[in-house]
């Protein structure tokens, strides 16, 4: 009896110390190497806005999904993604097809940007659960004053939650 007492008992308290993973709450975060700055921005705002066909505005006639988040040091990090809504799903966006990412450092009313006129960026959608988007990026980023030489950004991922616009 004394046994079988105590193996329920160490099963009890095996079963009590069990990580509860539903529970568990997702960072959410941009994160990125910019030439050995490392640029950390917490909880960004992932807003994805539907294409309107309706007006006569020709601006808002793709799918768009504009990540943006500001860092420790007060850097301002956008991200824009075009025709990137249908669900949500995994892909590769490059900058020659209108995405971009931009750096804006106010202090210095500086930006460092990679569009489709300027430097490159890659982005890839890697994991898509409900709300919860993650991807991961590269590019070269221009400074378009000549101010700052390029700056290669590289190891990027981004956790966000998706809101609809």
């Amino acid at each position: 009896m004394r046994i079988t007492f105590t193996i329920l008992c160490a099963v009890l308290i095996f079963c009590s110390c069990k990580k509860d993973e539903q529970n568990e709450v997702a960072r959410k975060f941009i994160s990125f190497d910019l030439d050995s700055l490392i640029v950390i921005a917490e909880n960004p705002s992932a807003v994805i806005s539907v294409a309107d066909l309706t007006d006569t505005d020709p601006n808002n006639d793709i799918d768009k999904l504009t990540i943006t988040a500001k860092g420790i040091s007060d850097e301002q990090v956008n991200i824009t993604l075009l025709g990137s809504t249908d669900g949500l799903t995994k892909g590769t966006f490059y900058s020659q097809d209108g995405n971009s990412i931009s750096v804006y450092y106010p202090e210095a009313n500086i930006s460092q940007i990679a569009n489709q006129r300027f430097g490159t960026f890659t982005f890839s959608i890697t994991n898509v659960k409900d709300s919860l988007i993650e991807g991961s990026f590269t590019g070269t980023l221009i400074d378009t004053t000549g101010t700052l030489s390029p700056r290669n950004a590289s190891f990027g991922f981004v956790r966000a939650i998706v809101t609809s616009n």
